[in-house]
């Protein structure tokens, strides 16, 4: 964050027009079980272009959900149950694709409302209920 904020403040004061940096993950490989949200249209963040996102949901462990309800609860967001609280469930999703919460919070309704079920799936799915 504090680098965006910094190239954001080079730009001001130099004048550069920086170009967005497309994120990929052509690179990295799929861990197995994975869902790849391909997007209908390239989105941009805070400059950055995501054409795709990897949620490896079956990564995730004990520790990520108690992160997710600490943060929660810093934001005085209280979590009754999981499964049904978007901004759980969105905030697991993040951890899984390894973004920021906010990258996922701004996407277009109808990409987030696909990853949010996947995210709700995922939890029903492993028998965990708050």
């Amino acid at each position: 964050m504090e680098d965006i904020k910094k190239d954001n403040a080079q730009e001001a004061a130099t004048g550069e027009n920086m170009e967005a940096a497309v994120v990929t993950d052509s690179d990295t490989k799929i861990p197995e079980g994975a869902f790849v949200l391909t997007l209908s249209k390239p989105y941009t963040y805070e400059d950055k272009i995501y054409e795709k996102f990897v949620f490896d949901f079956e990564g995730l462990t004990g520790m990520d959900l108690v992160d997710i309800e600490t943060e929660m609860t810093a934001v005085g967001e209280i979590v009754l149950s999981p499964e049904i609280s978007t901004s759980f469930m969105c905030r697991m999703a993040a951890k899984a694709a390894k973004v920021g919460s906010d990258v996922l919070m701004h996407l277009p309704i109808r990409e987030f409302a696909k990853v949010k079920n996947k995210a709700q799936n995922f939890l029903i799915g492993t028998g965990f209920t708050g």
